[in-house]
């Protein structure tokens, strides 16, 4: 018994001061990378390859509303606290190494230790983020953001649009669940899972008009991508589009006509539609103009949604300088931009002859183009093909108050990290033209406009707390500055 007593007293003093080396080590590592990592890199803490974050669980990160301006983290307690209760479980543990289970605790009390430090930077940084928003900063035109004009007001217009959304049924035939039915009842009850801080709208309203491109002009926002159908049509948005292109034009920023499906949509009446968008707009100084190529003539942009329905051979005859009904070089050639969403609408976005492409959705991993470990390769395969890569991203995406049956796609903004994830991700592929989804796309989660916390008897709407009602604009800002510093300086 009593030499079991003296070798625990010399084993648990080699412990000590091992730990208390180890401890020292540690510090002394977090130091370095403190002064190693600026601000804007902080989030690298979490993954060792920017270009693979897709894989990061948000689930298992912590958001940064968790984080009180009190609270701390001790993990040189945390790292004692371990390799005491190694030292007190060892003799039920003689299977397992000890030297790997110190080497296991080293690793987490380290890697606690500088996620710790990085979310103090962040703390530190994010309130200034969410004040410092009076500064009005240069607008950047390689910045899109897609915007929706389809929503309508009792108060305004005389009866509800969109906001009074149906829930759509499940696209999973064979999912026997069940989910809510019907249409939603605006005010209290809207197709959406957060509330418009300015409630529900009309998209017809000039003050509310001015109010977004205020808004936008603010973020550095450069360019509106405005989803748009012919009159006639449901949807159709053609009614304020002159509107929305003086209200642009009076805060320098541009508009893209958004092309978006309408019944009986094909390459060849489509011809008819964009002369209409032509003879209308054409002339406005607010219409957005990009070159196709270093020398070559501005010309009006125009992004056409789900261009992939249609055969490549049938958008070759439009787009192509050889097609019989090729628009290269008429009144009415343009940019056009398709959608890239599986990995095979490479080869569709080349043959079709299309200037461009984009991928829309803000769902990381949901298909192949909006993956954002894929975008590296994409503005590759665009730069060997001559044509413009235009990544989508957003802070988040949460559809279950129109698509109940979909929680599956649900990607939580964890106050901002998605976001900022994306962001990341975007500047670090090499693109040199990025889209946000969206500015008020309110029934897919996406906005970045303001919601304020509501609720009513049945349900409790998600908002922006507690960083306030504007923080994804101020996020957006501090990004497009954080872009445009990189475009200006590539080796940065």
């Amino acid at each position: 018994m009593m030499l079991g007593s003296v070798i625990s007293s010399v084993s648990l003093r080699k412990c000590f001061y091992l730990s208390l080396m180890v401890f020292v080590l540690s510090t002394l590592m977090a130091m370095v990378i403190i002064v190693k990592l600026t601000p804007l890199e902080s989030t690298k803490c979490h993954s060792s390859n920017t270009g693979t974050t897709a894989r990061v669980e948000w689930s298992s990160a912590m958001p940064l509303g968790s984080i009180s301006h009190n609270r701390h983290f001790d993990n040189s307690s945390i790292f004692i606290n371990s390799l005491q209760s190694l030292i007190l479980n060892n003799n039920d543990s003689q299977n397992e190494s000890l030297a790997d289970k110190y080497q296991d605790i080293k690793e987490t009390g380290a890697r606690n230790k500088i996620t710790g430090l990085s979310w103090k930077m962040r703390s530190k940084i994010l309130p200034l983020l969410m004040i410092n928003d009076s500064k009005q900063i240069d607008i950047n035109y390689n910045i899109h953001i897609f915007y929706y004009p389809w929503y309508r007001s009792l108060s305004y217009d005389g009866a509800w649009k969109h906001w009074n959304h149906d829930y759509l049924p499940n696209w999973k035939k064979n999912d026997k669940r069940v989910f809510p039915e019907g249409r939603h009842r605006p005010p209290a009850d809207i197709g959406a899972n957060y509330y418009p801080s300015i409630g529900c709208y009309s998209s017809n309203d000039p003050q509310v008009i001015d109010l977004h491109m205020r808004q936008l002009r603010e973020t550095g926002v450069g360019v509106l991508v405005v989803s748009w159908t012919p009159p006639n049509t449901p949807d159709n948005t053609d009614s304020v589009m002159a509107d929305l292109l003086d209200a642009a034009h009076r805060y320098n920023l541009k508009i893209a006509p958004h092309i978006e499906p309408y019944p009986g949509r094909n390459p060849i009446n489509l011809i008819q539609h964009i002369k209409y968008l032509f003879s209308h707009y054409a002339s406005h100084p607010a219409l957005h103009r990009a070159k196709r190529n270093n020398d070559g003539p501005l010309l009006p942009v125009i992004y056409i949604y789900d261009s992939y329905l249609f055969p490549s051979s049938a958008w070759w005859e439009l787009l192509s300088e050889r097609g019989n009904l090729t628009l290269r070089g008429t009144e009415i050639d343009a940019v056009y931009i398709g959608l890239l969403v599986d990995s095979q609408h490479r080869s569709h976005v080349k043959k079709s002859h299309f200037d461009g492409f984009y991928t829309y959705f803000a769902v990381n991993g949901f298909s192949f183009g909006s993956t954002w470990k894929n975008w590296k390769d994409l503005n590759k395969f665009a730069a060997q093909n001559g044509l413009m890569f235009i990544p989508s991203l957003g802070p988040g995406y949460i559809d279950t108050q129109v698509r109940a049956w979909n929680a599956e796609n649900i990607r939580h903004r964890r106050h901002g990290q998605y976001y900022e994830v994306a962001w990341k991700n975007a500047i670090n592929s090499g693109a040199k033209v990025v889209s946000i989804t969206s500015f008020n796309e309110w029934h897919e989660g996406t906005q970045i406009e303001p919601a304020k916390p509501v609720s009513n008897k049945d349900f409790t709407y998600l908002d922006y707390e507690p960083e306030g009602p504007n923080f994804y604009l101020n996020l957006t800002k501090w990004w497009i500055q954080q872009f445009s510093y990189k475009s200006a300086n590539p080796n940065y």
